[in-house]
């Protein structure tokens, strides 16, 4: 069984390899070490150290709303994870659209000022939810307690120069008896991943050759189309017609699905870290090849080991789950005026008893929570999980962190019972 590990920084903030709970509990025992975070479990060296690290590789599943990392190094995951962006900036740049119209019309006697958006006249200008869902990668990428030597990012899904022409390059693992994963995953984009035939979605799907390989069908875009598996075997049994020719000079719509941000994410990464990319279809054929299931933080253990072709242990014991929580807001008052009060202000009670929102406590010695919120009836409120406390007095917790935007969460129980030991010295 793989055990959770502990990370390690030194005195001068720099990112050491992970150590096993016992050496991290000798440490705190003997006060040579401080614990500076708690998910994941940091702790800082208070004597100047050796820097002897190995070479971490971390894989970048990028996506719209889940993104999977992978830290490979040592051959094992260090560090693994998904990312879920926030999917509520669109709804506030609308909200906040809405209330500078209504401002505006209420000051009537003042003119309307339209050229004083100077983010929005600025050359290279990203969208404001592009940014974001760049920004929580890099902001999570830089705050890795491992020492990273190399980034390999998930580029396009396809590689648009090699649909007509699937040579097998650049991967020894390639099954070649098989269709190119290249040519397979572009065919599915394409039919927006439903069968041709009957028009069913989220089902197996397969890539038919419209002129077969034994009559002289070749391997290209324009002979492929997209069939379930049912109507596919119904197809060659002679039991399914299909008067269809083929569908060509689609590409341009397999390239709009490049993230326009990525360029910017690269720029970023790659400045202080060696960075690479790769394309979705070998992605897709190495994962096939371990027999992994498809899951975001696969994808990236696949990214890390691509090029090495390292065989290296899927496990989820040092798997984290981030989310993000606004630090703060621009309202100030509620919608709709309450009666005898008049414009209530939108938020009352900014702290309690020194707690304040985003502040990450342990409640009962027991639970790991971040307040959401502060009733004015004197209870610290939490996210609603089934059977953990929703909300809590101020004398039932204890402050582990301040005011936490990323919030990194463990899904296995042993994991934290493990972590809570650690915290306690036991």
């Amino acid at each position: 069984m793989t055990h959770p590990l502990v990370y390690v920084v030194n005195q001068n903030g720099a990112c050491l390899m992970p150590c096993k709970p016992a050496k991290a509990r000798k440490l705190l025992r003997d006060r040579r070490a401080r614990v500076i975070k708690h998910s994941p479990f940091t702790i800082q060296l208070l004597w100047d150290c050796e820097e002897h690290v190995q070479e971490v590789t971390l894989g970048i599943d990028k996506g719209s709303h889940v993104t999977g990392f992978s830290c490979v190094g040592n051959g094992q995951i260090l560090l693994s994870g998904e990312i879920h962006h926030r999917l509520d900036v669109k709804d506030k740049m609308d909200a906040r659209r809405a209330h500078r119209r209504s401002r505006r019309h209420r000051l009537w006697h003042r003119p309307p000022r339209w050229r004083n958006r100077a983010s929005s006249k600025r050359s290279g200008r990203i969208p404001p939810t592009i940014k974001t869902n760049v920004q929580e990668v890099i902001r999570v990428v830089r705050k890795l307690p491992l020492p990273i030597s190399a980034i390999i990012v998930e580029d396009v899904q396809v590689d648009i120069a090699r649909l007509n022409n699937p040579q097998l390059q650049g991967s020894q693992y390639q099954d070649p008896t098989r269709l190119d994963e290249n040519l397979r995953i572009a065919c599915l984009m394409r039919d927006e991943y439903q069968c041709q035939s009957c028009r069913k979605k989220q089902i197996r799907l397969e890539a038919h050759h419209i002129q077969y390989r034994e009559h002289g069908g070749k391997d290209m875009l324009s002979n492929l189309l997209t069939l379930c598996e049912e109507c596919h075997h119904k197809l060659h049994q002679g039991k399914l017609k299909l008067n269809v020719s083929g569908v060509s000079g689609h590409l341009d719509q397999i390239a709009q699905r490049t993230m326009q941000g990525k360029s910017h994410l690269y720029a970023m990464l790659g400045a202080p870290t060696r960075l690479a990319t790769l394309f979705g279809y070998q992605t897709a054929t190495w994962r096939k090849a371990q027999q992994l299931p498809k899951e975001h933080d696969v994808d990236a253990l696949c990214l890390a080991t691509y090029t090495t072709g390292e065989r290296v242990p899927y496990q989820r014991e040092r798997f984290f789950t981030i989310s993000f929580r606004p630090r703060q807001t621009r309202r100030r008052f509620l919608d709709v005026p309450q009666k005898g009060k008049g414009r209530v202000r939108y938020q009352v009670n900014e702290q309690l008893d020194g707690f304040r929102k985003g502040d990450i406590v342990r409640v009962k010695e027991r639970y790991v929570k971040q307040i959401n919120s502060i009733y004015s009836t004197g209870y610290l409120a939490f996210p609603r999980v089934k059977g953990e406390p929703a909300n809590a007095r101020p004398k039932d917790c204890c402050l582990l962190e301040r005011g936490r935007t990323i919030l990194w969460e463990r899904k296995t129980g042993e994991d934290r019972q493990e972590t809570s030991r650690i915290r306690h010295g036991s």
